[in-house]
């Protein structure tokens, strides 16, 4: 197999991938990895292909079928809500010591900042001495949302965002409408690029963070400040059923690909849903936090840094009628609200937080706030 082509069409991270071509041609592979970054970035794709590539040995129909998700030898494992269980490790575990169905090597991929310390601990003796020809590739968003121990026993590789040019131009390839713009709100992230060119449901999700409609006047919810409890109330209800039409359209989507769902299916379907609707709860707080960062910038002086460059002027306006106002320190209160979302608050309530928050911050303190 041409190795050259097994990270074909991955944009970014070339130190990365040059790092994983060397392991396989010199058949030096790692029996555990952490590839760890900002989510969208790759990590998944690559260790996709990487899995791929070991699972077939060489034999390329094999390793198609793997890359379609076909091969009983490639196994992710995608956590039971918020965290990947004990229950599912120990299977993990079990799996790795027995010879491979069919392939050259048993392959797992982990999220590894979902393991719990029970769950890790379970995993521990098989990372440090591995049986068979098992290899463990683990996902996080950081090094340090991973237990020291599991730290200590994997080759960590990081990965980082793609730059916004590569992006853009892998999206006008693709005929994406205004791929500048879908690139620079993907902030380094090929995949959600590709949504804000793809999905209507995300730009308009973007457009609630902007403007919440209330009664017969347009409340820009990112930028309200004035605003009292019901009107903060009324905004993040707004976010809020935008990010359930972003679920809900997954939920169908998901339903789409199988010809007769059963109660599995449907089951999984809703599950899908309910992660893309939590998802773009944090997108949405993500959303906020870049449009005060945009708005930080301009008052910098800096406005070809800004991301939402459709909307400079409107950020301007509201830079130059809020003098003195604390945009960064916005942007990095948001930071502390989007903890919430591991603790299962309702997204709604997380949503009015953080509209609380941000009037704190950027206003000054004057009574009756």
């Amino acid at each position: 197999m041409d190795r050259e082509a097994t990270f074909a069409g991955i944009l970014g991270n070339e130190a990365a991938l040059r790092l994983l071509k060397r392991a396989l041609i010199g058949g030096e592979v790692s029996h555990a990895y952490l590839f760890y970054g900002p989510p969208g970035v790759g990590k998944r794709t690559v260790a996709r292909s990487l899995g791929a590539a070991l699972v077939a040995g060489g034999d390329g129909a094999a390793e198609g079928r793997a890359r379609r998700g076909l091969h009983p030898d490639l196994s992710e494992v995608e956590p039971e809500g918020v965290f990947t269980t004990i229950g599912q490790v120990r299977e993990v575990v079990r799996l790795a010591a027995s010879r491979p169905f069919e392939g050259a090597r048993r392959v797992f991929i982990l999220q590894a900042d979902t393991l719990n310390v029970q769950a890790a601990n379970a995993l521990l003796k098989t990372l440090e001495e591995p049986e068979g020809e098992a290899v463990f590739v683990l996902l996080a968003a950081s090094r340090e949302g991973v237990l020291p121990t599991i730290l200590s026993r994997a080759q960590a590789i990081r990965f980082n965002p793609v730059p916004q040019r590569e992006v853009a131009g892998f999206l006008a390839k693709r005929a994406a409408a205004e791929p500048e713009l879908a690139a620079a709100l993907g902030r380094g992230s090929v995949g959600l690029s590709l949504r804000y060119a793809e999905e209507p449901e995300l730009g308009e999700l973007r457009d609630a963070v902007f403007e919440a409609e209330l009664r017969d006047a347009v409340f820009e919810a990112g930028f309200s400040l004035a605003g009292d409890f019901e009107e903060r109330t009324r905004m993040a209800g707004e976010i809020t059923a935008r990010a359930e039409a972003v679920g809900a359209a997954r939920e169908a989507a998901y339903l789409e690909e199988i010809e007769e769902p059963d109660r599995r299916a449907r089951e999984g379907a809703k599950r899908a849903g309910r992660a893309a609707r939590d998802g773009a709860v944090h997108e949405a707080l993500e959303l906020l936090a870049l449009a005060y960062r945009d708005a930080a910038a301009i008052e910098a002086g800096a406005p070809e840094l800004v991301a939402n460059a459709d909307r400079v002027e409107e950020i301007r306006r509201e830079v130059e009628e809020n003098p003195g106002a604390d945009w960064a320190g916005a942007a990095l209160a948001l930071g502390e609200v989007r903890v919430a979302l591991a603790y299962n608050v309702s997204p709604e309530a997380i949503l009015e937080v953080a509209l609380s928050q941000i009037r704190r911050n950027i206003l000054a303190p004057s009574p009756g706030l």
